[in-house]
């Protein structure tokens, strides 16, 4: 009788060297999976500095009124849990609830907000106290710090990719791009720039070179005529002004607090107030580095020419 001869355990040794591959795979592809989740992603704020974030940031804290209009101007208003007292714009950030200024921070009621990422004006030269409050709570900080309107363009860019909506952050650039665009070619090329005088008190201070109102008034189409001193803030004196003699005058302050400068002796003696070319721009327009100026560009490049 022929005998059949079986081999007990090589396919149970098998299947468990199988089982055993299959769990190791899984177990690698868990790991893997969990290291890419845990990394955090790193970007780089308006004034260069590198920080890292967990996750895309969900509950912001905005410090800086330009930044809560850039916030508000992607479509992301509703990841703001918190703002200074000097966020106006738009109506909705009146609502929002106030955790003081960059100059009397509420840090308890920033904490207790629970914020993922805190919005900041700072600068590229200088760390402020706010940044090293925030530093010091373990809370992330962007930074944003434009001296010029193009900067607040790369910045708007920037603070999209941080909030995962790039895309919106293209289309918002893009828009406003064209608008400026659009002012530029509207400046006569054949005529001189009218020369502009801003000023942003009643004591005739003023905005010099280096300044973001000096790269406002030069892309509205005019000559800032504080633009050839090497500050960024100055104060003229009434002779100074009368021999610069400006052909549009800006008042940034309120109507009813410009009277000191009607009653200064000379004042109505200058060609832009003879002629009638003294116009009071909204200050939040023109001063604050946010997708708005684009708007008070588009005022200032009106009166310009006359319109």
């Amino acid at each position: 009788m022929k005998q059949t001869t079986r081999s007990f355990g090589k396919a149970p040794c098998k299947r468990a060297r199988l089982t055993a591959a299959l769990s190791l795979a899984l177990v690698l592809s868990l790991l893997f999976m969990a290291a890419c989740a845990k990394k955090p992603k790193t970007y780089v704020d308006g004034v260069g500095r590198t920080i890292s974030l967990e996750k895309t940031p969900e509950r912001l804290v905005s410090l800086s009124p330009a930044l809560t209009e850039a916030v508000f101007s992607l479509g992301e208003g509703s990841r703001l849990v918190g703002v200074s007292t000097f966020c106006n714009r738009p109506e909705e950030a009146l609502a929002i609830e106030k955790v003081g200024d960059a100059f009397t921070l509420d840090t308890e009621k920033l904490v207790s907000l629970k914020p993922d990422l805190v919005l900041v004006a700072g600068s590229r030269d200088y760390e402020t106290q706010v940044e090293k409050d925030l530093a010091r709570l373990g809370i992330p900080a962007w930074v944003s710090g434009p001296a010029t309107v193009a900067e607040v363009l790369e910045d708007i860019k920037a603070l999209s990719q941080v909030l995962g909506v790039e895309k919106k952050g293209d289309e918002l650039v893009e828009e406003l791009s064209r608008e400026l665009e659009a002012v530029r070619a509207a400046i006569p090329q054949e005529s001189e720039r009218p020369k502009v005088f801003i000023a942003i008190d009643s004591e005739l201070w003023t905005c010099g070179k280096g300044s973001f109102i000096d790269d406002v008034i030069a892309i509205a189409g005019g000559i800032n005529i504080a633009g050839d001193v090497e500050q960024q803030y100055l104060q003229l004196s009434m002779e100074d002004l009368l021999a610069k003699d400006p052909d549009v005058i800006l008042v940034a302050i309120p109507e009813d607090q410009a009277q000191a400068l009607s009653t200064r002796p000379g004042w109505s003696s200058l060609t832009a107030v003879k002629e009638g070319r003294v116009f009071f721009p909204n200050p939040d327009l023109i001063s604050r580095p946010g997708p708005a100026v684009v708007e008070g560009i588009k005022e200032i490049a009106s009166w310009l020419r006359g319109e």
